[in-house]
């Protein structure tokens, strides 16, 4: 595609004579090949105008670029914008014939069980002899063949996003399902525009990336605009059908269901508030969960291999999701019955050991306290928690994690997660402090530890586990590496725990 048919409809501040043939869109110099037009942007940590020149010498064909001071100093045809970051999805989603136009696009957003929902509205939806994508956090699908995300972004930038619904629609995909995280949304980025969404579900949304959004208020604005992009129109077709699903559970449902468009059919689902689709009769056992799921399209018994009563509303929201596009009730709960489990999502790790290991992404104060929850009444013994606070990331959150956990354990060891170019001392001590705030306002219930080293403090927390226990080991979930400065160390916190068990002499591995 010629470079002046992509800038149409692009507001264009400036543009320099000629034009050029155009084959992909790149915002990395490094990944430039000959035809590319290369995106420029100031980063959180590096300014992509500095990369310029090396993009036109590896072959780059135009630049867009957003630095007034550029103007005239680039050896190429290019164009100002206002935002060039917001100009990477138009400009992808054109350049590949919006792909998601010829898919129905299922976005899920929320800051607890964004992945688990994704993967069960996918499984869900494949049940009836669909063939589904998506992008989690955890692992990509199309079609039959899976892979997982290395990247550590849950929503990938815009042109891997529209080049995954690019290989959906080649290999036949009928549904889409993404992952859309607040920071994708937010309309400083608009990762995801262009995306074509025809359903959009909200999970929940509590106190998360702050750092980003500056407020509560804010976050919960630029998730909505997942439901407000249901208004993206498609040219040159007929106006899709148009869902907008959400947890009735959550006390700022309404303001997401105001988001979307007037025309875009509403549903609901919840465990406790009146709803279209609703779950009774939950009981949790060694086996998994089990309820009656009631919903306008009948009511049907439900078997789950999932831990944790959380996991009935990302069920719910999966089998609202399958129902309204056409499965079967009975087909699409068989089909989560099936699903074994996400990776790092309360994932039991068990090597014949007389207490409970369990590995989980939870890394906020309030997915803390659902897991504690959750896990307080399955536990015969004490809790132990070992976990961190990401650096580089939403500060305030972490005396909050501290003293969550300090309220719901015995004992608590802060230890490292990702403290990226931070201070790791400094990080751990914040959330100790809240930790031993909470543990002596509680009378000193909990002992709090503070090992960096992430190994020795899993060791140390199954050192010390009894008989009976829960040992929770949060925060890392399914993610392969940990992130000082600039430098990814690799990293398998299920493997961790294994190793730390064959250590103590538990080598047994259930099946």
């Amino acid at each position: 595609m010629l470079l002046s048919q992509l800038l149409t409809g692009l507001p264009c501040t400036r543009t320099t004579t000629g034009d050029a043939p155009i084959s992909s869109v790149v915002y990395d110099s490094r990944r430039v090949t000959p035809g590319a037009l290369f995106v420029a942007y100031r980063g959180f940590h590096s300014d992509g105008h500095r990369y310029i020149t090396q993009a036109v010498a590896r072959g780059a064909t135009a630049v867009i670029y957003e630095d007034a001071s550029y103007d005239g100093q680039i050896a190429a045809p290019a164009a100002r914008v206002p935002n060039a970051r917001v100009a990477l999805a138009p400009l992808a989603a054109r350049l590949l014939g919006y792909p998601g136009h010829q898919l129905r696009v299922v976005g899920i957003t929320g800051t607890d069980g964004k992945t688990t929902t994704t993967a069960l509205t996918a499984a869900a939806l494949d049940a009836a002899g669909r063939s589904s994508g998506f992008a989690t956090t955890v692992d990509f699908k199309v079609g039959p063949r899976r892979w997982s995300n290395d990247t550590r972004q849950s929503t990938p930038e815009a042109p891997e996003v529209q080049a995954l619904l690019a290989d959906m629609r080649a290999a036949g995909c009928s549904h889409a399902v993404l992952e859309a995280t607040s920071h994708a949304l937010a309309a400083s980025w608009g990762r995801l525009v262009g995306c074509g969404f025809d359903v959009a579900v909200l999970t929940n949304v509590t106190h998360e990336h702050l750092d980003f959004h500056g407020s509560v208020a804010q976050y919960r604005r630029d998730k909505a605009e997942l439901f407000a992009l249901l208004g993206e129109t498609r040219s040159g077709a007929i106006k899709q059908r148009k869902l907008a699903i959400v947890n009735a559970d959550d006390p700022h449902h309404q303001q997401f269901l105001a988001a979307a468009p007037a025309y875009a059919e509403r549903l609901t689902y919840a465990i406790h508030a009146p709803a279209d689709v609703r779950a009774a009769e939950i009981i949790e056992d060694a086996r998994g969960l089990r309820f009656v799921a009631h919903t306008p399209w009948g009511t049907q018994a439900l078997q789950l291999r999932l831990a944790g009563s959380f996991n009935v509303s990302n069920a719910l929201a999966a089998l609202t999701v399958a129902c309204a596009e056409g499965v079967p009730l009975a087909a699409a709960c068989a089909a989560l019955a099936a699903v074994p489990g996400v990776a790092g999502r309360m994932q039991r790790i068990d090597a014949g050991q007389p207490f409970a290991v369990i590995v989980d992404y939870a890394h906020t104060p309030e997915s803390f306290a659902k897991v504690f929850g959750v896990m307080r009444a399955a536990t015969a013994g004490r809790m132990i928690a070992v976990f961190g606070s990401a650096g580089e990331r939403d500060r305030a959150k972490r005396a909050l994690q501290g003293a969550t956990a300090a309220r719901h354990c015995a004992l608590v060891i802060i230890t490292d997660e990702d403290p990226r170019h931070e201070d790791r001392h400094a990080i751990i001590a914040q959330v100790a402090a809240g930790a031993a705030a909470a543990s002596a306002a509680a009378g000193g219930t909990c002992t709090v530890e503070q090992i960096p080293d992430r190994v020795a403090a899993i060791r140390a927390a199954l050192a010390a586990a009894r008989p009976g226990d829960t040992v929770l080991l949060l925060g890392k979930g399914h993610e392969g590496c940990i992130i000082y400065g600039d430098t990814r160390v690799p990293w398998d916190e299920a493997a961790a725990a294994r190793a730390a068990l064959a250590d103590l002499g538990y080598t047994t591995v259930a099946t």
